[in-house]
């Protein structure tokens, strides 16, 4: 191979690679944009003050707006230095604002069946942004636009679970210390002082399982997927 023709490769996965991060930037930056934008409108509507935060799909989109703008923090000073010395912990917590995402959208869409009375008002600005627009956003983005870093071994895809872990210890120790009282308790499965030991641990075991499977899909597709940005640059 040629000094010219490796010359001509390398420029061109320069220009691929600062495109990839500048689209991945944007996208961060407008799902920060929707994420602070929702959460604003839904704390004004609805006033419940600290109690608003009581809720998996607010804590969720704070969850992935801060992990959003730390990313548009993180991949600005990399392009200016044309490298990824945060890659490996960008990624898992990418993955993990992925999978807290898939879950916040599955639980939407689950709700919208005919077997539920009564339905989220998903068509209205903050509920469309938090629970379909940003994780579709967010999954995408992570999928398509973030650098694998190899197959993940089991306990590598447990830091898609981040999420679901901060924000059971913290919502349960709330709702037995009284914090937040029992007719707030967000979730029925969360009234875990009425309900039994097999109970708790088979709604454990599910929203796990489904945490684990989101990650595992997530990483597999990223690791497919993120390098169509670079067809072709070999044989340039």
């Amino acid at each position: 191979m040629d000094a010219e023709r490796i010359d001509r490769i390398e420029q061109l996965f320069r220009r691929r690679y600062n495109r990839k991060k500048q689209v991945n930037v944007l996208i961060s930056a407008l799902i920060a944009g929707l994420g602070a934008s929702s959460l604003l409108y839904y704390w004004i509507r609805y006033g419940d003050g600290a109690l608003t935060f009581r809720w998996m799909t607010v804590d969720g989109t704070v969850f992935t707006t801060v992990i959003a703008l730390f990313y548009v923090a993180a991949s600005a000073f990399e392009l200016a230095r044309y490298t990824e010395l945060t890659s490996r912990a960008v990624y898992f917590m990418r993955l993990a604002a992925a999978v807290a995402e898939g879950l916040i959208m599955i639980v939407v869409l689950v709700s919208q069946l005919p077997c539920f009375p009564e339905h989220m008002h998903v068509f209205r600005f903050d509920m469309f942004n938090m629970h379909l627009l940003i994780p579709v956003l967010t999954a995408a983005s992570f999928v398509v636009n973030d650098s694998p870093i190899g197959k993940l071994k089991a306990k590598q895809l447990l830091h898609g679970t981040w999420f679901v872990t901060l924000y059971a210890v913290t919502v349960l120790t709330l709702i037995l210390t009284g914090a937040i009282p029992q007719t707030l308790i967000p979730y029925p499965f969360m009234d875990v002082a009425h309900m039994s030991a097999p109970a708790i641990a088979g709604t454990l075991l599910f929203i796990y399982g489904v945490s684990f499977g989101l990650a595992y899909l997530f990483s597999r597709w990223n690791r497919k997927l993120s390098w169509l940005w670079f067809r072709g640059v070999a044989g340039c």
